[in-house]
């Protein structure tokens, strides 16, 4: 299997909890300010209408000034806000790519059981005790490594386990890593669908409203509300970012 070694720099799930939080802020901030930009759209045409109204004119030509006056209402306030949309554009860019890139190193439980106790003396102790070991004996180790969520030893089972025949594996690598249900993995892989929705949301906030519809934060809602986030992991992410803005 020949893999293509990439520059990436590696982040702990902490750092990038730190990157999914930064995104989940700046999705608030963008909504406040679609939210803010649409009343002025509405507070504008609502103006126009009031004074076209003591004109005396038909409905037809009333309605068609209105329309005409609120349209150019709304390339002032789209083109007075431009800078401030680019912006946003910007920083969801500069959270979003390198949260992304991470997936190299977080793909599977795998990957990250592999890590564990790297350098860690037990570990070697461990894999040196293993270096014979049959089938039989390595499946129970390995549910002892389940069993007491020591990760020590559960890295050098996958290690060992690697050098098994596939047919000979009491379990697979992937099967294995899974049962150790490392909260590592689990955080990480939430950060990454926090992430995603977070900058979908951004996205979709911003065309809705440059396309004109109505309610765009509504629209929104109505997207992302039959998305599945553990609440949990959000609830943790906007503590820390209100942390740090007191």
């Amino acid at each position: 299997m020949k893999v293509e070694l990439t520059n990436t720099p590696f982040l702990t799930a902490s750092e990038i909890g730190e990157l999914a939080s930064g995104l989940d802020s700046l999705h608030g901030r963008v909504l406040k300010a679609i939210e803010r930009l649409q009343n002025d759209i509405d507070t504008r045409k609502k103006a126009a209408a009031e004074r076209w109204k003591l004109v005396d004119l038909t409905t037809a030509e009333r309605n068609r000034f209105v329309e005409k006056e609120t349209f150019a209402a709304i390339g002032q306030i789209k083109d007075a806000a431009a800078k401030e949309i680019d912006a946003f554009y910007k920083q969801a860019g500069a959270l979003y790519h390198p949260l992304m890139a991470q997936k190299i190193y977080y793909e599977s439980p795998v990957k990250v059981l592999a890590r564990e106790a790297l350098g860690d003396e037990r570990r070697s102790n461990y894999l040196q005790q293993l270096s014979l070991a049959g089938p039989a004996e390595l499946a129970h180790f390995g549910q002892l490594a389940v069993g007491t969520k020591n990760k020590a030893l559960a890295a050098a089972v996958l290690s060992r386990l690697d050098a098994l025949p596939v047919k000979e594996r009491p379990f697979s690598p992937n099967e294995f890593a899974t049962a150790m249900d490392l909260d590592t993995f689990i955080k990480v892989r939430e950060y990454l669908k926090i992430g995603e929705l977070r900058l979908q949301g951004i996205i979709l906030a911003i065309r809705t409203w440059k396309q004109g519809r109505s309610n765009p934060i509504n629209t929104l809602g109505l997207a992302l509300r039959s998305q599945k986030l553990d609440m949990k992991v959000l609830d943790s992410l906007e503590d820390d970012d209100h942390g740090r803005d007191e």
